[in-house]
């Protein structure tokens, strides 16, 4: 059977691809030989309490305890993952019962190797995203120097993610069925979408039960004040990546007494309207797609010819009417292969996957000259998309995209009255936007099928994150999962922050890419040194 890979939507694009960790895709995307132009996006913030059903919540938490980590334990540290250390904290299952039954979330520490100041909290995004996993890769390969020495790198799984207690609706073999065209031409094609959607609703309820009326971004805010607590940190020290900032601006609203320092990159902006923020997204890869598209001349890979946008839109076409064989082998030890084909399901998420970083541009490259050439191959375009949705070397699948969807749903009130959602809203954006714009439409507002939400996020005000220590906001200019302007929205919203703009085409910049950033940045984290107002690094 085939099938659109998420639970809860269709409107789906956007939650699938909202906010992807620090996505690295390029390297393990290569394949042995031999297998086995949009307008600029609006804001996105909510000031006026009149453009809102509901006014921001007060400073505080209204639902848990005021002090969670009264209510929390930590386990014994023990070795784990070379120079790591892995422990257990418990919390409630339902910060609501605070006394009820609980939850175990992983949690992973790279001890200071010098003069220790404290804990530093890491959160690589999402949501749905491993940080005990993410934590024990970036300490070696990206996070940036100078901050092992002086500080306990810790980072945990949010509840719903990763270890025993995550949303796993979906099965091995579900994920190796042919994707669904996520556009809609014709009665069949939203026929399709229903049936596959009500289906996927249908084993989500089954698999994950009433683990989805307690995950969450506020549920797992109070679980990182409650990590903070029994860590023993009196104030929390915090770099929050993609949907990891979403996670930190809670935070700031929730205890905003209780924070050290706090960076804040590739900005997602919580209580957005979710129609809002899909269309800022598809601007955003609009955007970043055209900066593919016109590099192509300086890139002897790109396989586009005189008028790539065009050659790339009749691949869609194409791949709309048939499938194209795709089997392949990771060029990597003990890579299970992989039998499959490409349709126009794959070859979206395999473009999107591409665009976080241009380091991937020209695997992306090569996966199209396969799809255009004679006969046609799918191999590296599969390999993508399968990365991108959670496939492992040895063949398993991850369960960030089950969770993704889940938490999404947890954090939004609105639900699509049909899974293929409003389908005028699709055309106009397809119009506006000739690659995306359909694709990031269908399923708006999204999530038809999920539980009510319990606490949705509410848009943010001014007063709603004054009184606070410097916070510094990143922004990368051409990035297009949460495109500049969420950082802006957000420097303007957090009073005293500072806003670090780095000039590029990938998704997050803290994370050994720029010394310029870096420079600027973690003498911050380490003696609190702010950087220059307004610092552009290039």
């Amino acid at each position: 059977m085939r099938r659109r890979p998420s639970p809860f939507l269709v409107a789906a694009a956007a939650l699938l691809l909202v906010v992807s960790a620090c996505t690295d895709v390029e390297p393990t995307a290569v394949v042995r030989d031999d297998p086995a132009g949009a307008d600029a996006p609006t804001s996105t913030t909510t000031t006026d309490p009149d453009a809102g059903s509901d006014p921001p919540p007060p400073v505080g938490d209204d639902l848990g305890p005021d002090v969670p980590a009264d209510f929390a334990a930590l386990s014994p540290w023990a070795p784990c993952a070379g120079s790591f250390e892995c422990a257990t904290l418990t919390v409630p299952r339902d910060w609501a019962d605070p006394e009820g039954d609980t939850i175990d979330l992983a949690v992973t520490r790279h001890p200071a190797e010098g003069d220790r100041i404290g804990s530093l909290l890491v959160n690589p995004g999402g949501p749905g995203a491993s940080g005990v996993e993410f934590t024990q890769g970036f300490v070696g390969s990206g996070l940036p120097d100078g901050l092992t020495e002086r500080f306990d790198v810790v980072s945990w799984d949010p509840r719903g993610t990763g270890g025993a207690n995550r949303v796993d609706c979906t099965t091995d073999q579900d994920w190796l069925e042919p994707d669904i065209d996520p556009t809609v031409e014709d009665q069949a094609d939203i026929d399709l979408i229903r049936t596959e959607t009500a289906a996927a609703v249908a084993r989500c309820e089954q698999a994950a039960g009433d683990l989805l009326a307690v995950v969450g971004t506020r549920a797992t805010v109070r679980d990182l004040d409650a990590l903070r607590g029994v860590l023993g940190d009196e104030g929390l020290t915090y770099v929050g990546y993609s949907y990891g900032t979403t996670i930190g601006m809670e935070y700031l609203r929730m205890y905003p007494g209780r924070v050290r320092a706090m960076v804040l990159d590739g900005v997602s902006v919580p209580g957005v309207d979710p129609i809002v923020d899909a269309h800022v997204q598809a601007q955003g890869f609009e955007r970043t797609l055209d900066a593919y598209l016109a590099d192509c001349p300086r890139r002897a890979t790109c396989p586009l010819g005189e008028d790539p946008k065009a050659t790339l839109l009749d691949l869609v076409a194409r791949l709309e009417a048939e499938r194209i064989e795709a089997s392949y082998q990771l060029g990597v030890d003990d890579a299970a292969p992989r039998d499959g084909t490409v349709g126009v399901g794959e070859l979206y998420i395999a473009v999107a996957a591409s665009l976080y970083d241009d380091s991937s541009w020209p695997i992306l490259d090569q996966g199209l000259e396969e799809a255009l050439g004679t006969p046609a191959q799918g191999r590296t375009l599969l390999a993508l998309r399968d990365q991108y949705l959670g496939r492992q070397v040895d063949g398993t699948w991850a369960d960030d995209a089950d969770a993704r969807s889940t938490i999404r749903c947890a954090d939004q009130a609105e639900r699509s009255e049909q899974p293929e959602g409003d389908l005028a809203l699709a055309e106009d954006w397809a119009a506006e936007l000739p690659f995306w714009g359909a694709w990031f439409g269908t399923g708006n507002p999204g999530c038809w099928g999920a539980p009510e939400a319990v606490e949705p996020l509410l848009p943010l005000d001014e007063a709603a994150l004054a009184g606070l220590p410097p916070v510094v906001v990143i922004g990368t200019t051409n990035d297009p999962a949460t495109p500049y302007e969420q950082a802006e929205d957000a420097a303007e919203l957090i009073d005293g922050s500072v806003l670090v703009t780095y000039e590029g085409d990938v998704h997050t910049a803290y994370r050994s890419l720029s010394d310029c950033v870096d420079d600027a940045v973690t003498p911050y984290l380490v003696d609190l040194a702010v950087p220059p107002s307004d610092l552009v690094c290039a």
